[in-house]
């Protein structure tokens, strides 16, 4: 299970990176401009909404309808073609984004979920703390698989049920929708700030 999941993540991410690392210092200034987004974002809604996260603020997954974010919507959207031209999607497709901020203040994490009618989840780290700040992990989505445990020293790859992923500044992680993921415990002493998405391939016409 193990190396299903780094094939999927590793092929995802190496896609992600290249494109997000072509010229660092527009990386450093978006970032810096998406955090002062994202605070505005919260305080001018700061009850936010309530999905995975505990403790943490979510906004509306209105991103991608608002013109501060256009050129991170941009990158999101040529990362998933990427992908999907990899993988072999139809060519007479368009992709659809939904998007939200995360504020996840020391405390906060993300319960264990998926997200459904999409082709592409992921997330894109604004601001954090590594490692205390907690990784995103994805779990073997199987239920069959955890009828028994193993009676192990440590995980190898044929016994293993998750993995994690550490979250670094600038970092783009893409997967599967139906791929079940959370989030571990902020433990630092600053906000983990992200973005998260759906991608959905559809028809033209």
């Amino acid at each position: 299970m193990r190396k299903l999941l780094l094939t999927l993540l590793c092929l995802i991410t190496a896609h992600s990176s290249a494109s997000l690392a072509a010229d660092s210092n527009q990386s450093i200034f978006s970032n810096t401009k998406l955090l002062e987004l994202a605070k505005r974002l919260r305080d001018s809604d700061p009850q936010g909404v309530s999905n995975s996260n505990v403790k943490g603020w979510q906004s509306p997954n209105n991103l991608q309808n608002l013109p501060e974010f256009d050129d991170m919507n941009r990158r999101i959207l040529q990362v998933c073609q990427r992908i999907a031209q990899s993988q072999h999607f139809k060519a007479n497709h368009h992709f659809r984004l939904q998007a939200w901020l995360n504020i996840s203040p020391p405390g906060a994490y993300n319960q264990i979920h998926h997200h459904a009618n999409c082709h592409f989840s992921g997330v894109y780290y604004i601001s954090l703390k590594a490692p205390e700040c907690g990784s995103i992990f994805f779990r073997d989505p199987r239920i069959a698989s955890r009828m028994m445990s193993y009676p192990i020293d440590q995980p190898s790859d044929f016994t293993s049920t998750e993995i994690q992923m550490r979250p670094e500044e600038g970092r783009l992680y893409v997967f599967p929708g139906w791929l079940e993921h959370g989030v571990e415990e902020n433990k630092s002493d600053r906000d983990r700030i992200s973005i998260s998405f759906n991608v959905l391939a559809t028809p033209n016409g």
